[in-house]
């Protein structure tokens, strides 16, 4: 059996979500607190991503983060504008927080498959670092807009699990772990001792059994509200309850006139080179006679009245037409 901590953690909440989500593969609705992290996630991996020691301005994250950003799941323009702001702000601290101490780290959203022998654990550890006193530190980014009480943080499965990944990965024992609480700009550190390691290891072979048993009984918590499958889910069938978001955060409405301001200076630019982009490409696709053509991070192509539609998968070679 493969899992990730999603996966277990999901489990631990409760077993019928797992089976909604891992077993039925039915999918998660998109959300603003999802696309929110996943922006934020990639904005940092991209500002640690760099050849030599010398880091992006804040203007070129910030702008990086106008790339990468997410739109999915978002109930109106009004409150993705609302979660954007709020990830510039984010930015803004962390970058004024880190700036100082700025260095490459070993490793950026490394990808691990570990082996504990009655299951496999899949997982993406966020940064790894090498300290200027050659401590080795994992570090994960969490967009939480509170921080956990500390007894909840030891009960966490995440970071003994990215300990031991560290170790078969890398064979490097990591001296600390650390949630890095990027709204309230808090790290929290914790040294993984042998005890919790074995402890946490024998709570993830009693989740396996009990998967691998098909114990999938639902069970009520404080998170409800918020799961994609009520619908589906017999506890709550009959209890008429509808689907909690997370409200948008507030913004401060002298900055909200600065940024509208700000971006009504920077459209008309925007839109010249998107223009001149699209020329070059219309040409391209007309002189190859191909039907569109892929990037790293999209395709393009042209509708019938000879127009340029992006279409939004990742892909890396040109894409003949029927005709040739």
């Amino acid at each position: 059996m493969r899992l990730s901590y999603s996966a277990i953690s999901t489990y631990q909440v409760c077993p019928m979500q797992y089976k909604f989500r891992y077993v039925d593969k039915m999918p998660a609705l998109p959300s603003p607190a999802i696309s929110f992290g996943r922006s934020l996630h990639e904005a940092l991996r991209w500002f640690y991503d760099v050849p030599t020691p010398d880091p992006p301005s804040l203007e070129e994250l910030i702008d990086y983060l106008e790339t990468c950003w997410i739109s999915e799941g978002y109930a109106s323009p009004e409150e993705e504008a609302k979660y954007f702001f709020h990830a510039m702000s984010v930015l803004h601290v962390f970058y004024k927080t880190n700036i100082e101490d700025f260095r490459i780290p070993l490793a950026l959203e490394q990808s691990f498959l570990v082996d504990l022998d009655f299951c496999e654990l899949s997982g993406v550890i966020d940064r790894l670092d090498k300290r200027e006193t050659g401590e080795i530190e994992i570090i994960d980014y969490k967009t939480n807009r509170r921080v956990p009480p500390s007894n909840k943080l030891y009960e966490d499965l995440q970071l003994p699990i990215y300990h031991i990944a560290t170790i078969q990965t890398w064979d490097l024992t990591p001296d600390m772990v650390t949630f890095y609480y990027l709204i309230p700009n808090h790290r929290h550190t914790i040294k993984v001792t042998n005890e919790w390691l074995s402890k946490a290891v024998e709570t993830i072979r009693k989740v396996v059994t009990r998967i691998e048993a098909e114990i999938f009984d639902p069970r009520e918590n404080a998170l409800c509200p918020w799961c994609d499958y009520l619908d589906d889910c017999p506890l709550m069938r009959n209890k008429l309850i509808s689907k909690k978001s997370s409200e948008p955060p507030d913004m401060e409405i002298g900055m909200v006139v600065d940024e509208l301001i700000s971006l009504k200076k920077r459209i008309p630019g925007m839109l010249r080179r998107a223009q001149g982009l699209e020329k070059i490409l219309r040409a391209y696709l007309y002189d190859r006679r191909i039907n569109a053509v892929a990037g790293s991070s999209g395709i393009v192509s042209l509708d019938r009245s000879g127009n340029i539609c992006v279409v939004h998968e990742t892909g890396s070679t040109e894409i003949e037409s029927e005709n040739g």
